[in-house]
């Protein structure tokens, strides 16, 4: 098997990665999702967007992201409408949707994520997104 074939198979094997973890997210099983980071995993989420920081390991992104959107969202969803696997990276295009709990305003906002790989197992995650239309629902 040549380099490219290698090279080729486990960008479909992180694409999978990658959108196993949408389907789990869908589902409402944010624990299988945590499960497939690595246990140091680097969670970056965009300075100024809801929960902007930066979060390492799993329990630092279940208490920090998926609690906060569970308890201040409803039908909150995180949704791909593209995934592009190159290299040790996959880049997913998507928006996020879902009603603020405080306001009832609804929003959907676009994002893009950046996943990173090492041995098949996502070692960093950054999230880019419209920041100014999550907010609007805030207020």
């Amino acid at each position: 098997m040549g380099a490219s074939q290698i090279t080729n198979l486990q960008e479909t094997k992180n694409r999978t990665v990658v959108a196993g973890m949408y389907s789990d997210l869908a589902l409402g099983h944010a624990e299988a999702v945590l499960l497939t980071l690595s246990h140091d995993i680097e969670w970056v989420v965009t300075a100024g967007f809801p929960y902007g920081g930066t979060y390492v390991g799993r329990d630092a992104v279940l208490t920090n992201v998926f609690s906060r959107f569970e308890s201040d969202w409803e039908d909150f969803g995180v949704v791909p409408d593209e995934i592009l696997a190159v290299g040790d990276q996959v880049i997913a295009l998507g928006h996020y949707q879902g009603r603020r709990r405080e306001t009832g305003k609804s929003m959907k906002a676009r994002f893009a994520h950046v996943w990173r790989f090492e041995d098949s197992v996502p070692i960093t995650f950054e999230t880019i997104a419209d920041t100014r239309t999550m907010f609007a629902t805030m207020s």
